[in-house]
């Protein structure tokens, strides 16, 4: 006999990760949830009961036998999933998962906010192969693309010490605390050398870590809330869709930390100069990106970075200008450009007064 409230989870709420998509499924204010039965089960537990007194069920895929089991269902059904490579792609089946594009783009804009254009990716010692660690490696090469920035292969475990610092993704925070602990042994800087940031913003990494470990935190308990409301639209008769939930938090660690703290304002500035310089932006259009009075922005530059905010776009055009210098065959006509000056006549000028060289003479002298 069908209870019309009855809600299958096959969850193992012996595992944090599960827990807390748990509580995103039960302490939310959505109807559904008020009125819901939430029945959490195993696999094993599952086969034991009349399937057809439940009115629909989520499952954990990530958990083995889970998919297997649910392909005889005829209920309303939605997977979850640590990543979307993990899920089956049929369009009946509603599928929620993190954004894995959106939490690493949210750490690549961390660095980008600090001025490194250099990032790489690290999987682990051995290196993970599981779905969720090519799918967060993917996005970072995509976003780096995007981005424009230099993408670096780690050398492990012989780590070199990079001429400029890269922004390292670790997989999650466990990788995070064995790259830190690599580069301690090697006597290589975190975040000096290597500013690094995990994806998981699990405590007990952080404190086994040797430096404490910036992370962005996943959105576990959002899964389950967004994993119910997909349930509810099934249930209304509405098609299945995939939900894809995007993190918008960062822990601050030590590993990453490696300028003074900044307000939010400047954080803000300082991702939009180093991702628009090429479209030789101008400080006008900082402003209005900040949605601030230029004083104000002005004012916060000096008092923070003790320049002004022209200075700094100078400053991140130079940075570019070189680093294309020394590591590209690019000509010096497309590196202005590239850099957004206005012609190679002005680099040409300003590597002149600042360098005392012209572009070509610094490329022989450290490409």
């Amino acid at each position: 006999m069908r209870k019309d409230n009855a809600v299958l989870l096959l969850l193992d709420v012996k595992h944090p990760y599960d827990r807390e998509i748990l509580q995103g499924i039960t302490h939310n204010p959505s109807p559904m949830a008020r009125w819901m039965q939430p029945e959490v089960m195993t696999i094993a537990e599952a086969n034991l009961v009349k399937l057809d007194r439940f009115c629909g069920v989520i499952a954990d895929f990530d958990k083995p036998g889970v998919a297997a089991f649910c392909e005889k269902l005829s209920l309303p059904l939605v997977a979850i999933s640590g990543s979307r490579l993990s899920l089956p792609s049929q369009s009946h089946l509603a599928r929620v998962s993190p954004d894995s594009f959106a939490i690493v783009e949210l750490i690549v804009q961390s660095f980008l906010a600090k001025g490194i254009r250099r990032v790489g990716f690290f999987s682990g010692v051995p290196a993970f192969t599981a779905p969720w660690v090519k799918e967060r490696k993917f996005a970072l090469a995509k976003i780096a693309l995007k981005y424009r920035l230099e993408y670096v292969e780690l050398t492990v475990p012989d780590l070199v010490t990079p001429e400029s610092t890269v922004g390292v993704v670790a997989a999650s925070d466990t990788q995070a605390r064995q790259f830190a602990s690599l580069c301690n042994d090697q006597n290589i800087s975190v975040p000096e050398h290597y500013s690094l940031i995990g994806i998981d913003a699990d405590p007990t990494e952080s404190a086994l870590s040797p430096i404490s470990l910036c992370s962005a935190v996943l959105p576990i308990r959002q899964i389950g809330e967004q994993a119910l409301a997909v349930l509810q639209e099934q249930i209304d008769g509405k098609p299945a869709r995939e939900v894809l939930v995007p993190a918008t938090e960062l822990v601050s660690g030590a590993s990453a930390d490696n300028v003074s703290q900044t307000d939010p304002l400047i954080t803000k500035a300082l991702f939009f100069l180093n991702s628009n310089f090429h479209r030789r932006i101008k400080v006008e259009q900082v402003v209005d990106y900040c949605a601030v009075s230029r004083k104000t922005l002005e004012t916060r530059f000096k008092q923070v970075l003790g320049k002004t905010v022209h200075q700094q776009l100078h400053q991140v055009r130079m940075e570019f200008a070189k680093q294309q210098l020394t590591s590209t065959t690019s000509s010096v006509d497309a590196i202005a450009d590239a850099a957004g000056f206005s012609n190679q006549h002005y680099l040409y000028y300003l590597f002149r007064q600042e360098m005392e060289m012209t572009p070509n003479q610094y490329r022989q002298k450290f490409a």
